[in-house]
């Protein structure tokens, strides 16, 4: 592959992960309802990214005595600051040396659209990823919003139309906000599982194929690892979500090298790139003293590095709900 293949090579690369990611962004976010959005931003600059509101204030309404006179103890207007993490991504060397098109007279366009044809994907899949560790850890650590029943038995362990009614039930009169349920695989089998044993005496669907909650909320199945907690027996965490529930932005800093080298009985060329992306929580703040900067999958999956600020747990991303 010549210099000016090379330049070829890391144009079309650029060009289509850009276009891959920004179709596949599209399309999660109309998936999901928008309770996971994920988007292009302009730039974030620095390791975090503040946003500044006003808090709700508590007590702001009283009880009047028009015959009574005397001070009445006042309250604060008080602001209160979101913070968005900056989260580092990158891939490693990718070997691709030049006789590998060059030998089979293939234009090095294709290798291009090969590795942005599956880095797009892996992309999203990992800002997915990040979102919904973040979001379990942050959910799981807040009662009001978390529900426990992996301790039950005859199926009041599992993932349920009983359990989800339960678990929506801990947003009160805003349970109507959960846009969607974000599920590992193996508890949503256990839902269809009884849902075809159970047709007649739980809830009538057309078809067996469940996609939605009994109140038609739709079940986004994805294997994300932070969905799982390993023991024995093995749980999961379900998360029911609300509207913007989690923010993940992609930046503009991606960045592609192609590194050429001497030395071997072939002449050798990698490539690798690097990119990052903003992410915050509805009604949580990243913490920057105990998350710190540049954080590691485990930081972000810790739940006291995500601070309420919301005053209502209403106000909070949505629920957890943790079964068999």
């Amino acid at each position: 592959m010549s210099l000016n293949n090379v330049a070829v090579f890391n144009r079309y690369t650029y060009r289509t992960v850009s276009e891959v990611v920004a179709q596949q962004l599209e399309l999660f976010n109309a998936a999901t309802r928008g309770a996971i959005i994920l988007r292009s931003a302009s730039d974030n600059d620095g390791d975090f990214s503040d946003a500044t509101f006003w808090q709700l204030m508590a007590g702001a309404i009283r009880r009047r005595d028009p015959y009574a006179s005397g001070a009445v103890a006042g309250i604060d207007l008080q602001m209160l600051v979101d913070t968005m993490v900056k989260i580092a991504g990158g891939t490693p060397p990718i070997n691709i040396p030049p006789v590998m098109f060059d030998w089979i007279g293939h234009n090095p366009e294709e290798g291009a659209a090969v590795i942005a044809l599956q880095l797009g994907p892996l992309m999203v899949q990992d800002m997915l990823n990040t979102a919904v560790a973040a979001l379990a850890a942050a959910l799981s650590n807040q009662a009001a919003n978390f529900l426990d029943v992996s301790g039950g038995s005859g199926g009041a362990e599992l993932f349920s139309p009983t359990n989800i009614v339960l678990a929506k039930q801990k947003l009160g009169d805003r349970s109507g906000a959960i846009a969607a349920w974000v599920v590992h695989s193996k508890p949503m089998h256990n839902y269809w599982s009884g849902a075809v044993a159970n047709a007649s005496q739980l809830f009538t669907y057309g078809t067996v194929a469940v996609v939605s909650d009994p109140f038609g909320v739709p079940f986004i199945m994805s294997d994300v690892p932070a969905l799982v907690v390993a023991g024995s027996p093995t749980d999961y965490i379900s998360l029911g979500l609300v509207p913007g529930a989690a923010l993940v932005e992609r930046n503009t800093d991606f960045t592609q090298n192609i590194d050429t080298r001497n030395g071997d009985e072939n002449i050798l060329r990698t490539y690798q790139a690097e990119w990052s992306y903003n992410m915050g929580l509805k009604g949580f703040t990243w913490d920057k003293t105990n998350g710190g900067k540049a954080p590691t999958a485990a930081t972000i999956a810790t739940g006291t590095n995500w601070d309420k600020t919301a005053t209502s747990w209403k106000d909070l991303a949505g629920v957890a709900l943790r079964t068999q």
